[in-house]
């Protein structure tokens, strides 16, 4: 099967949805929709508005109408905005594009779809966040009821005999590298606070979930930082042979000429960017 990935395409914002629409255009010169599969690691959406949501979900029904399929992790962008998320948003979003996070899986995370060759299974990493204080900042939590229901489902039969895809939003490695602040552009405010909340936008419980999937998954797909890196070197110390981020695919936020997304075949682990110019 190959996987085509993309992730925080922020819909709403500037003329983001223009380009989504340019990177659907140019799924559709790959080939048959029935050989993909698309997975978007979340903030599909740059806020929870009611009207932001039914444009994207106008887009993604377009491409379902004509044969892809495709699988969604919340952001938090989905669920709220940059610095908190919140139920009510979060039980929005989830009712909206129900058909493209659960499929025909019962409505609760993580979610499992099966295909001849892989298991997918997609996490809400804003789930442990839906607290008063613990909403804030963002930065995400997949919460102890989540990764226990994860640990179970790794160990099914059904699962342990497919190529295990894992996917959600927040950056999963406790310890990463990271890219530092370019004072270039002369954005000086906003690098100066990206590099010092860094290391607060990365999942709150990441080693665990790096404990409980610890050579159990083949491929582990995210976003939420923008970087666009693969990070298997990363993966590799837990045992996962692929792992990575999704960048924003619609450049957003990016100092860049061109968009990107990838595809990767889940039999080889091999990947192809291809790239697409800005509107």
């Amino acid at each position: 099967m190959k996987l085509i990935h993309l992730s925080d395409t922020h819909v709403g914002k500037g003329n983001n949805a223009e380009r989504l629409q340019a990177l659907f255009d140019d799924m559709a010169t790959l080939g048959r929709p029935q050989d993909y599969l698309i997975i978007h690691t979340g903030d599909l959406n740059d806020s929870a508005k009611p009207e932001t949501m039914q444009q994207s979900r106008a887009m993604l029904d377009a491409m379902h109408a004509k044969g892809w399929r495709i699988r969604l992790a919340p952001g938090n962008h989905d669920c709220g905005d940059a610095v908190h998320v919140g139920p009510t948003e979060a039980a929005r979003f989830k009712a909206e594009f129900a058909k493209y996070i659960f499929g025909d899986a019962a409505q609760k995370f993580p979610v499992l779809t099966l295909t001849d060759d892989c298991a997918l299974i997609g996490l809400d990493s804003n789930e442990g966040e839906m607290n008063f204080w613990t909403r804030l900042m963002a930065e995400g939590n997949l919460g102890d009821k989540q990764v226990e229901a994860l640990n179970k489902m790794l160990d099914e039969p059904e699962v342990r005999k497919r190529k295990v895809v894992l996917y959600l939003h927040h950056h999963p490695f406790f310890n990463a590298f990271v890219v530092n602040a370019d004072f270039g552009d002369r954005r000086y405010g906003s690098h100066l606070f990206s590099f010092f909340t860094r290391s607060f936008r990365r999942l709150k419980d990441a080693y665990t979930l790096m404990q409980c999937v610890r050579d159990r998954a083949d491929i582990l797909l995210f976003g939420h930082q923008h970087f666009g890196l693969d990070y298997s070197t990363e993966g590799q110390r837990y045992g996962i042979p692929l792992s990575l981020d999704g960048s924003s695919s619609t450049a957003f936020q990016m100092d860049t000429d061109r968009m990107r997304y990838r595809v990767i075949d889940s039999a080889t682990g091999k990947f192809e960017t291809r790239f697409v110019a800005l509107p």
